[in-house]
């Protein structure tokens, strides 16, 4: 990791972070993840940000397992980051352990602020699980947070599921 300017100063952490955000959003993936690399050794794994970044990346190439894993360690970093939280939850939803998603999901929402994404997606688990009023309580929750076409296009899946079409 080269983490010195031009005059030989050491580049502060929050700088090697900005170069990995720079990478990821440019989609240079393979050079953004030896940047993690080498911040992963040079922080001895103590770098959330970093790890975050890479289980993104894991997950946008296919790699969902993995980076259920990386954003569990990226939690264990820093247990009280929604963002971490919901990330886990998204990659267990992805591998279709939604019982075990709605629980992150809920974990979120005792240590956070209200969200949307929470909700919406807790209702998505609730209804792939056909536990249709659950679903129908997140996707509401959801939409008095803030409304979202999709939350609107899942409402009424669910209530075609439940053939109440006139609820759809």
């Amino acid at each position: 990791l080269n983490d010195a300017n031009s005059d030989g100063a050491v580049l502060p952490r929050e700088s090697i972070n900005a170069h990995i955000h720079n990478l990821y959003v440019r989609q240079d993936f393979d050079e953004c993840l030896k940047v993690i690399e080498d911040a992963v050794d040079k922080y001895e794994g103590l770098c959330e940000y970093p790890i975050y970044v890479k289980a993104l990346i894991k997950r946008q190439t296919g790699q969902i397992a993995e980076s259920l894993q990386l954003f569990q360690k990226a939690t264990c970093l820093n247990p009280h980051n929604i963002a971490n939280l919901k990330q886990v939850g998204r990659s267990l939803y992805l591998l279709g352990k939604h019982k075990a998603a709605i629980d992150v999901y809920e974990e979120a929402n005792r240590i956070g602020v209200d969200d949307w994404e929470i909700y919406h997606n807790a209702g998505l688990c609730y209804m792939y699980l056909k536990a249709y009023e659950l679903a129908i309580e997140n996707f509401r929750s959801a939409n008095q947070l803030h409304r979202h076409d999709s939350t609107y296009l899942q409402l009424g899946k669910v209530y075609t599921l439940m053939e109440n079409y006139k609820g759809a």
